[in-house]
């Protein structure tokens, strides 16, 4: 009875800080029923100077953190970049683009060039703050035929559709990409924390993929109250394992206490 007590216990905390809304895959959306499936690293888009580059290169041999957006989108695309930047701006010294991760754009819409792709990226870069000696190969804008994008976009579950002012109805997911081509985890909305790309990255790095942790994230992580970056809210966690272990204590001594009533019954029992 204890261990069937604990077990309830532990699968609602779980559910509490893991619940992900369950469905049917979207027409239009992000279908994260491929984490931990390969990729092709070998597609091949165009950079911003118009010169072919696949996805390996333009990783350089770190984790890809992707963005598929279209560069003349007037609805989401441009939050959701400045929230990739936000995220750089607030991330500690030693975890950026360049160094632990690369950051790569890629239009869906097959009739965007490199032209717009190359005013988009000097656009973003002029958003650095103090990160200006950013390596220009950190993060990258593609672009590419339909071919190479229908590829992508399938093989990472992004679905979207033309609407009918001449753009796309789409959602907003950063896609982490191992170093090897698995999909290791979707970031979704249009604000990112440090500390949940850094654990991201980390898990891409060593090859592990799991669903997201933004809820644990945004649970045991507080923001500075300058803005400038985030701490271990070690109150609100030393005050659920208070709770955690209290709860422990009851079922425990309640368990003990049903023995004790049941064993005298027992014995009059055989008596």
């Amino acid at each position: 009875m204890l261990f069937k007590h604990l077990i309830i216990m532990s699968l609602v905390l779980i559910s509490f800080c893991l619940a992900e809304e369950i469905g049917i895959a979207p027409e239009i959306g992000i279908d994260d029923s491929f984490l931990g499936q390969q990729i092709s690293l070998d597609l091949t888009f165009k950079d911003e100077s118009g010169q072919p580059i696949t996805l390996a290169e333009a990783g350089e041999g770190r984790p890809i953190i992707l963005a598929l957006v279209y560069y003349n989108c007037t609805s989401i695309c441009n939050p959701f970049l400045n929230a990739i930047v936000d995220v750089i701006n607030h991330s500690p010294s030693g975890f950026l683009p360049g160094d632990k991760y690369n950051v790569v754009a890629v239009s869906f819409d097959p009739k965007e060039d490199h032209a717009i792709a190359a005013l988009k990226k000097q656009s973003y870069f002029n958003l650095f703050e103090g990160k200006k000696d950013l390596p220009q190969s950190s993060f990258r804008f593609l672009t590419g035929d339909s071919s190479a994008i229908r590829q992508l976009t399938e093989s990472v579950g992004f679905r979207y559709a033309p609407d009918q002012a001449d753009g796309f109805m789409h959602a907003s997911s950063l896609i982490i990409i191992s170093p090897s081509g698995i999909i290791s985890r979707y970031i979704r909305g249009l604000s990112f924390l440090p500390v949940e790309i850094m654990v991201s990255v980390t898990n891409a790095m060593e090859g592990r993929w799991a669903p997201t942790v933004k809820k644990i994230v945004q649970f045991c992580f507080a923001e500075e109250p300058d803005g400038r970056g985030y701490y271990f809210d070690f109150l609100k966690v030393a005050g659920v394992i208070i709770l955690f272990s209290i709860l422990f204590t009851v079922v425990v001594l309640t368990t003990l206490l049903r023995r004790k009533k049941t064993a005298p019954e027992l014995e009059t029992k055989d008596a």
